[in-house]
């Protein structure tokens, strides 16, 4: 699925640079972003909030937009290549009614005891489409909401732990983790979805908010994964929310 996205947008970004003098120019852009990410994992209850409010960490990444200028009106100028890179991390640990300090059961000092965290990074494109032309620097608009769909390849490495001792035990790890955890370091796809918009501070400049959902293809990106067959609950891969704050630099 990443080879049929990522191909067509090398093609459309090569191909069009090739031939810009013929359809008009192109103009490029550089800037940088950070912001909170929240990790919806197998760690805590399915569907709890907390979980997924709470096991929070940040993300900070550049990246390189190519677009297009024509001579005409044109569709393609409501679109702009991106290609970025980014690292994330994030601290994990169970959240919830199960973990209750009113709980003193093996099961929940076993879960209270184990935490946990994973790292990426990540390097990707993705395609924008703006419902206005994408020159905003001649054309005059403050902001240029947007929203993108495109794909990333990443390394991730994850962490397990406990405070009673190895984790994987029986002493430490709880039966549903028993056999599903695992600290590596490995290579992983994803998909992502964006909601962002421009604030144009002038003719070279802007800021940017950009909403990311990213959905990884590999339920390990956490290092701990039950199950399915046992624990029907665990019914999709890991993904997280990005929330970007960022600044654009436009160079030609």
């Amino acid at each position: 699925m990443l080879k049929k996205f990522i191909i067509p947008s090398l093609f459309v970004l090569f191909f069009g640079a090739e031939s810009h003098a013929q359809f008009g120019r192109t103009y490029q852009e550089v800037g940088i972003m950070a912001g909170p990410v929240f990790f919806k994992s197998d760690y805590g209850e399915r569907g709890d909030f907390e979980n997924f409010s709470k096991n929070m960490g940040f993300s900070v990444g550049g990246f390189y937009y190519f677009s297009f200028i024509e001579n005409y009106r044109s569709l393609r100028e409501n679109f702009k290549l991106r290609l970025d890179v980014s690292y994330m991390k994030t601290d994990l640990e169970h959240f919830g009614k199960y973990v209750d300090p009113a709980k003193t059961s093996v099961f929940a000092n076993q879960l209270r005891a184990m935490h946990g965290s994973t790292s990426t990074i990540n390097l990707g494109l993705q395609m924008e489409f703006y419902p206005w032309k994408t020159d905003d620097y001649n054309r005059g608009e403050t902001f240029s909401p947007y929203v993108s769909l495109g794909g990333q390849i990443g390394y991730y490495t994850s962490k397990v732990e406990s405070d009673l001792g190895p984790i994987g035990t029986p002493l430490t790890t709880p039966e549903k983790y028993s056999s599903g955890t695992r600290n590596d370091s490995s290579p992983v796809a994803s998909l992502t979805s964006s909601v962002g918009v421009r604030y144009r501070l002038d003719d070279y400049n802007s800021l940017i908010f950009d909403s990311r959902l990213q959905y990884y293809t590999s339920d390990w990106v956490d290092g701990i994964n039950p199950n399915r067959n046992d624990y029907p609950e665990n019914k999709t891969n890991d993904y997280s929310l990005t929330f970007n704050f960022g600044y654009v630099y436009y160079f030609n």
